[in-house]
């Protein structure tokens, strides 16, 4: 009797556990399908982001084109090869060793009137006009063309110099002709102007033939 009962008892606690079961999975059923259908969604939204993120990072990176070095030479530059190109100047180089041009000589010194350096006692014009004059009348000679020849021999200078003749002294005697005609001291003023006023008065004034034309 006691069995009897257990097993209806197990079989009633069993049928009744199966319709709770069944009650259960009828009032679980609308949220497992929701529940489910968020899954499959979440799922296909995983695979979607990942099937758009593969290409993104296999895609190779573009690469990107060199900038030119500066130093490059630009296009525009090129000559083309049918273009005639000026010849640059050429530039002679130093030949080694090359002797220079030999230097021009100097110019022949146009002949001045200098002081030599033995000059003597100083003389004023005045003193020299009178040493002319002196001379001059002694020979008969007139004083003014003595005194405008050495004028214009050496502007009345005792010691003028001409280093192109050599010609000395005041009426720039020549040292050969101031002694043939018995003169000692080219730079005395009285021996020149008695020399030459001789020379005068004896027709010879053609010895200064640029000055002594009157």
């Amino acid at each position: 009797m006691r069995r009897l009962l257990t097993r209806r008892h197990i079989g009633l606690c069993t049928a009744g556990l199966l319709a709770i079961g069944l009650g259960l999975l009828g009032a679980l059923q609308p949220s497992l399908s929701t529940s489910r259908s968020a899954a499959v969604e979440l799922a296909l939204l995983r695979h979607l982001a990942s099937a758009s993120a593969t290409p993104a990072a296999a895609s190779p990176a573009p690469t990107s084109t060199p900038l030119a070095s500066p130093t490059a030479t630009p296009a525009s530059t090129a000559i083309p090869s049918s273009m005639p190109v000026a010849a640059e100047p050429s530039v002679a180089s130093p030949t080694p060793n090359a002797v220079p041009p030999a230097a021009a000589p100097p110019p022949t010194p146009v002949p001045v009137v200098a002081t030599p350096a033995s000059a003597g006692p100083s003389y004023s014009q005045q003193d020299i006009e009178a040493i002319l004059t002196a001379a001059a009348q002694a020979d008969g000679v007139d004083p003014s063309w003595l005194i405008s020849t050495a004028q214009c021999e050496s502007n009345l200078n005792a010691y003028a110099y001409n280093p192109s003749g050599p010609y000395d002294g005041l009426l720039q005697f020549l040292p050969s002709t101031f002694a043939a005609h018995g003169g000692t001291d080219i730079w005395d003023p009285n021996q020149q102007a008695q020399i030459a006023a001789s020379m005068f008065a004896a027709g010879e004034s053609g010895a200064w033939p640029v000055c002594s034309h009157r």
